[in-house]
């Protein structure tokens, strides 16, 4: 396998310390890269902004983190964990 092969296919290293958060805010869920809490995916619901968050960590083999109202975690997930 080349180099480019299994970078490619071993995800983004860098994305484990930078995984994505799932936070509710008001009526709405946010979900956004941990460090990058400019960049903010507004979601009507819980199950939809799970998704998004399913999505951008499996592409980057990244983990997620469910909040709670506070900003308390509620639940920490692989990237092959999110339903």
């Amino acid at each position: 396998m080349s180099e480019k092969e299994k970078s490619t296919s071993e995800g983004r290293p860098e994305m484990i310390d930078h995984g994505v958060i799932v936070r509710p805010e008001g009526e709405d869920w946010h979900v956004y890269i941990v460090d990058q809490e400019d960049d903010v995916e507004t979601f009507d619901t819980k199950g939809e902004a799970l998704k998004r968050a399913d999505d951008i960590s499996d592409e980057y083999e990244s983990f997620v983190q469910l909040l709670d109202e506070n900003g308390d975690v509620d639940n920490n997930l692989t990237y092959d964990d999110v339903q």
